[in-house]
């Protein structure tokens, strides 16, 4: 993709609801280790535990998950490619998180204004 596909395409894509420019990453889902069955709350590092049964005898253990980010994109379709692409790769699940830029980060509004992008606030 050139940098004019690039540009045509940021600024066309759905802002997914925030009023600020997006960019997504691509996230892989991890298991950061076996957390205590007597854990009273889901998980302090991410999307939660996963109950495992680990025997015929039925001992249960709980596996704590988090989202990793992997890659950076400015178009929700790059990331889509992106995940397409490379699936083979990764191990665990991946996943297109959405984020905005500030509008105080002066590198990235510099960088959206080379690539045509308004922001009807400025």
């Amino acid at each position: 993709m050139n940098i004019k596909e690039l540009a045509r395409e940021y600024i066309t894509q759905d802002n997914c609801g925030t009023a600020y420019p997006i960019y997504c990453t691509v996230q892989e889902q991890i298991c950061i280790g076996v957390i205590d069955s007597d854990y009273d709350v889901i998980c302090p590092y991410g999307d939660g535990q996963i109950l495992v049964e680990i025997n015929d005898e039925g001992e249960n253990v709980y596996f704590g998950y988090i989202w990793h980010p992997v890659e950076f994109f400015l178009t929700a379709e790059g990331a889509g490619e992106y995940i397409k692409n490379n699936r083979h790769n990764h191990i665990g699940n991946l996943r297109i998180y959405v984020n905005h830029f500030d509008r105080r980060n002066l590198e990235m509004r510099g960088l959206l204004n080379e690539l045509n992008f308004k922001d009807e606030k400025e």
